[in-house]
């Protein structure tokens, strides 16, 4: 399979929606990327204005919209220019600005471009929806929920991939997870690697020492085989380091309490764990490290 070398990043035109665009210049190693597209989605009328349009006896109305418009575009240029000089100070050699008409809708428009074999979808998780008419938060989860065909980098404010952890477990997420980071980060990065153990003492859950010991003994095989590939991916040794939790009550809060701790930045996970529900699209533990690590940049894969 061939490695994918572009990203796509999602903005709609609000000053928060721009720290999509300074993590993705923050990431030396995106610098490798052939090309970075700048992708906003707008509507071109509110249904009020459409109405007015339709009245004959309009015409001081339809100037304004027709002046409307032509600010709204300016905004657009303007903003996305503003996004591209950020990307290209940052080391970005080439950038692509798509501005598209809204035609199926501000999130099934965007699936549509993700899917021209982008390696990961850029956004942040709300903005102010000043070009799309719609708040970022509600597209952003409805494309959390729905786009599992291309990875999900959750950028934050003033986040960097300095210091990275990525969660493990026996999954094929999981796995593709770390493949995935090997392959976007590279050298000059520290990262983490965490499996959290779950137990819940006096409960239906609760796991005896014996099988905390077994499932503990399994992982730590699978983590240093995990450790390998990124190191076959050109990341340095020194630069990973294992790490398992062998007694928590919560998954997601141990891992972001590990994060917290030791100053990682980015998390990376797969978007299910062992545990799938075939009627959900995101696993528990994903859902609730998006829900609660917003002061990090969250990879989805």
């Amino acid at each position: 399979m061939k490695r994918l070398d572009k990203l796509l990043i999602l903005l709609d035109g609000s000053e928060r929606a721009l720290d999509a665009v300074r993590y993705v210049a923050s990431v030396k190693s995106f610098n490798a990327m052939s090309v970075v597209v700048l992708f906003n989605v707008y509507a071109h009328l509110p249904q009020s204005y459409l109405d007015l349009e339709r009245t004959p006896e309009s015409a001081e109305e339809k100037a304004h919209i027709s002046s409307w418009l032509s600010g709204q575009q300016n905004h657009r240029v303007k903003y996305m220019e503003k996004a591209e000089k950020i990307l290209k100070e940052g080391g970005i050699a080439e950038v692509r600005i798509r501005i598209q008409q809204l035609t199926l809708g501000v999130a099934r428009d965007i699936m549509v471009e993700a899917r021209q074999e982008y390696a990961a979808v850029v956004m942040t998780r709300r903005g102010m929806g000043l070009l799309a008419g719609l708040p970022i938060g509600s597209v952003a989860n409805k494309l959390l929920q729905k786009m599992s065909f291309a990875p999900i980098i959750l950028a934050a404010e003033k986040a960097s991939s300095d210091r990275v952890l990525i969660a493990v477990d026996g999954s094929s997420d999981a796995r593709r997870a770390v493949t995935f980071a090997g392959e976007m980060l590279g050298r000059g990065h520290q990262i983490g690697l965490i499996h959290v153990i779950r137990n819940l003492p006096g409960t239906d859950f609760m796991m005896t020492s014996t099988d905390i010991r077994h499932v503990k003994a399994e992982m730590e095989d699978v983590v240093v085989k995990m450790k390998a590939h990124l190191e076959q991916s050109g990341i340095r040794p020194e630069d990973v380091s294992l790490k398992i939790i062998d007694d928590s009550g919560s998954r997601a809060g141990a891992i972001l309490q590990e994060a917290i701790e030791g100053s990682y930045d980015t998390i990376i996970l797969g978007r299910k764990g062992l545990s799938k529900v075939s009627d959900f699209s995101m696993g528990r533990v994903s859902t609730k490290i998006v829900q609660m690590a917003d002061r990090h940049a969250v990879w989805l894969v």
